[in-house]
């Protein structure tokens, strides 16, 4: 029986309110590490967001790399980048980390087709079964831009240009496929229609998403993207999100985190097991009275603390308080006290708040835009939050054109 590790979404290099993490990380790293080494699969795959940003520091670098060196000590080890991950970066770190330097890691920087890329195969079981993987990193909404359109990429374009690739790679897959020795698995960095984001995940390229009925038959889909770990919903075949190792803000903080041991024979259903993450700072939202914060303040010992206080003159600053009580917490920004009205809601996590383009609605809504207008400014507005994740400018539709005219321009014939 083959074994495959799968862990997502690092996001090494995030910070939270200013604060660094780089303990969190190393524990983390490290836990992921050992799971590995005690569980010995046979591959190891890592389905995108390596890093927070597409420009990681040089300790970042080191970081994410010295852990997934340690990885691939233990068995080969694929990468595929997120909408978070630089195309580019990822190209280096194959040149200097990948197979040619005897490294046993694969960095996927782009959607490749099988023959340059796109399929890998590894040795299983000593050599009596073979994985297949097909690797698509993150596929950037341009990538089916139609010179043509007047109206832009739709979502609908999205999904059946993605369609077109997932096919083309099991297509592949199955080229010289052995049924009594292959064991056949995707990778992937997408969203899939019904996956159920954290209270605090932003919905970035939500609206480009993949039918979950679209997604290629295989023994199991690593699927990266969405920071709460959970299994797809509404098709016969194994396809999960492994998540997030650490909670990326307070609306993932009751996540339970963790990564993916996959056990598969060829022909046969494989068995999903997910395995919890413990180590990192917890984060801790707290809700009362001063009073009730000393008495239970051995719970919020050592963790990432937002605290609203109630019971003290509104606009106090209490951080001096607060951090006398619990001295070994990190609080995250300034803590003042809070007027209780019966409109305070004190039970949700700060987390539990809208998204920005859902905020920004209910804005233009209140200022009285017609809902026309306001839905094509919040669909601007949200295709620019998405742009600081992403390298790759979207095309504007006007500009596109003018370049077409520009470059077929029309003469009066003499």
């Amino acid at each position: 029986m083959s074994r495959t590790l799968h862990t997502s979404d690092w996001h090494v290099g995030h910070t939270l309110y200013g604060h660094t993490r780089e303990e969190d990380f190393d524990a983390v790293l490290a836990e992921i590490v050992d799971i590995a080494q005690e569980s010995r699969p046979d591959l190891i795959i890592h389905s995108g967001d390596l890093f927070h940003t597409s420009r990681p520091t040089v300790v970042d670098l080191k970081r994410a790399v010295r852990a997934l060196h340690a990885l691939a000590d233990v068995a080969p080890t694929v990468v595929v980048a997120g909408n978070h991950d630089s195309p580019g970066y990822f190209e280096f770190l194959n040149i200097v980390s990948g197979p040619s330097r005897g490294k046993g890691l694969f960095f996927i920087d782009r959607p490749r087709p099988a023959r340059e890329g796109g399929i890998l195969s590894f040795d299983a079981c000593g050599g009596e079964q073979r994985i297949r993987l097909a690797a698509m990193p993150f596929v950037h909404p341009n990538r089916f831009w139609r010179s043509s359109s007047t109206s832009g990429m739709t979502p609908a374009d999205y999904a059946a240009g993605m369609r077109d690739l997932q096919a083309e790679l099991l297509e592949a897959l199955h080229e010289g496929y052995d049924p009594s020795r292959d064991v056949l698995l995707f990778t992937s960095h997408v969203y899939v229609a019904g996956a159920k984001r954290s209270p605090g995940e932003r919905a970035v390229h939500e609206a480009f998403e993949v039918p979950a009925e679209d997604l290629p038959e295989v023994s199991y889909v690593a699927l990266g993207h969405i920071h709460r770990p959970q299994p797809v919903p509404g098709i016969e075949f194994p396809a999960r999100y492994a998540g997030s190792p650490l909670p990326m803000d307070f609306g993932e903080a009751s996540d339970s985190k963790s990564l993916v041991i996959v056990d598969a024979d060829p022909g046969r259903q494989a068995k999903v097991l997910p395995r919890p993450l413990s180590s990192g700072r917890r984060l801790a939202y707290f809700p009362g009275t001063l009073d009730e914060l000393r008495a239970q303040a051995a719970r919020y010992d050592g963790t990432f603390l937002k605290a609203d206080i109630t019971g003290e003159e509104p606009g106090t600053l209490l951080t001096r308080e607060v951090t006398e009580i619990v001295p070994n917490a990190i609080l995250v920004g300034p803590v003042r006290a809070r007027e209780e009205t019966a409109e305070a809601v004190l039970d949700d996590a700060p987390g539990d708040e809208p998204d920005l383009p859902d905020a920004f609605r209910a804005y233009l809504a209140r200022e009285g835009m017609n809902s026309l207008v306001a839905e094509s400014t919040v669909s601007a507005f949200t295709q620019l939050l998405n742009e600081i994740d992403d390298e790759t400018p979207s095309p504007v539709p006007a500009e596109e054109q003018l370049r077409i005219a520009l470059s077929d321009t029309w003469t009066e014939a003499s």
